[in-house]
């Protein structure tokens, strides 16, 4: 399944690509993808726009939910920016907190290459058979 979901990311020409967000790691239980911050991804004070930290939270945890063979729309989010990002990179770490039959619960982590955590996130995901 793992082939398959990085695959099916990879060849999207949506948010995904349009964004540059790499899957670096996966596996059934976590999610890791990488973002390397590009001057259209700022904000109008030059850092990183809370928009865009919101959609690699939100496409880490869809990765990880797409590990169910289903595809995952959110339902909810709750995304709380603790500080701005320093460096080049920004990583994002997703992890499924629990998987219903319909609806999975997943917590997302993302830190700057100086390994400081920066925003956090928790995402409610419905399961899909919409692909």
């Amino acid at each position: 399944m793992k082939e398959k979901v990085i695959e099916e990311y990879n060849k999207d020409n949506g948010f995904m690509k349009h964004n540059d967000f790499k899957i670096i790691e996966l596996d059934n239980n976590h999610a890791k993808l990488e973002y390397k911050i590009k001057k259209n991804g700022l904000n109008p004070i030059g850092i990183v726009h809370g928009g865009l930290l919101f959609g690699l939270c939100d496409t880490a945890a869809g990765v990880l939910a797409s590990m169910n063979g289903k595809f995952p729309l959110t339902i909810s989010c709750n995304v709380n920016y603790l500080k701005p990002a320093k460096g080049k990179k920004i990583f994002a770490i997703a992890k499924k907190l629990k998987e219903g039959k319909t609806i999975g619960y997943y917590s997302v982590e993302l830190f700057d290459d100086n390994n400081s955590l920066i925003t956090s996130a928790t995402i409610n995901m419905f399961y899909s058979d919409i692909k």
